[in-house]
């Protein structure tokens, strides 16, 4: 029923582009600002246990009502909805939208604007967007996939609440790759990201992108920086000087395929039993 659910979502997602009100950011606000009463109570226990009860709450409530409802069509329908809300990225698809049309109007500070908002950093260098864009599909397709697949929609709700925390810590403060959510986002994106690099190699420059995957595959180095270095060797590309739109659009076509190849390697398990 997992695979099932997760085909559902992907076509969905492909027919009608999820709104934001039809995203879980909504639900993480909300469960965000009504919470922190709890964690008051939690302030002598430190960081992690605060951050072990604020996101074990929401994903053993979903996880609860997936077993109660178990295989049957209400839930196959409940597993797909809080997939759906789990899925995509509705307000970078916006920027990258009005990306587009700034790099086909040769608007460079308008492209550097938008790029940094999907990169969610300043000084976003418009001559590597392509590479930005890898990493923003990964967040929020391919991992977001490969939780959903190890533990249901609760395992997609653990990894969106604790990237959109990291989030909010991240613009904030400074010191975030110290806090708490900042070490467990780091953990959550380590297996995908290997696996995500895997797929990029057979959809890519196989050879050449190879030794960049096996150079850090067992090591705890950055993972943006890992996976964009495998994606700039699996599709190596140099765009004309002052051309902002097509090293973009080779990047997000490297990262459709690679998402395809993912899919159906996780139907081919699926179909022998192994998940």
């Amino acid at each position: 029923m997992t695979i099932l659910s997760l085909m559902i979502v992907v076509l969905l997602e492909r027919l009608h582009k999820p709104s934001p009100r039809w995203h879980f950011k909504p639900w993480f606000d909300f469960y965000h600002n009504h919470i922190q009463g709890v964690l008051k109570k939690l302030e002598d226990y430190g960081a992690e246990i605060k951050l072990i009860v604020w996101l074990a709450i929401p994903c053993l409530l979903v996880a609860y009502f997936q077993t109660a409802l178990g295989n049957s069509l209400s839930g196959l329908l409940f597993s797909s909805l809080i997939l759906y809300l789990c899925f995509g990225c509705p307000e970078h698809r916006q920027y990258y939208k009005k990306y587009l049309q700034a790099a086909c109007r040769q608007d460079a500070s308008a492209c550097a604007e938008y790029a940094a908002a999907i990169g969610e950093k300043e000084g976003c260098d418009c001559d590597q967007f392509g590479q930005t864009l890898i990493w923003v599909n990964f967040k929020h397709y391919f991992a977001v996939m490969f939780w959903f697949l190890v533990f249901g929609p609760a395992g997609a709700v653990l990894y969106v609440f604790t990237r959109q925390l990291y989030r909010q810590n991240l613009i904030s403060d400074e010191k975030h790759s110290d806090r708490a959510e900042g070490r467990l986002m780091y953990i959550l994106d380590w297996v995908p990201a290997r696996l995500s690099g895997l797929a990029l190699l057979f959809v890519g420059h196989f050879s050449r992108a190879l030794p960049v995957w096996l150079s850090e595959l067992f090591k705890f180095t950055n993972t943006r920086e890992y996976l964009t270095r495998i994606a700039a060797a699996a599709e190596e590309y140099q765009a004309p000087a002052g051309d902002y739109l097509s090293e973009p659009c080779v990047y997000v076509k490297l990262a459709k395929r690679a998402f395809i190849f993912m899919l159906a390697l996780a139907a081919m398990l699926s179909l022998l039993g192994v998940i």
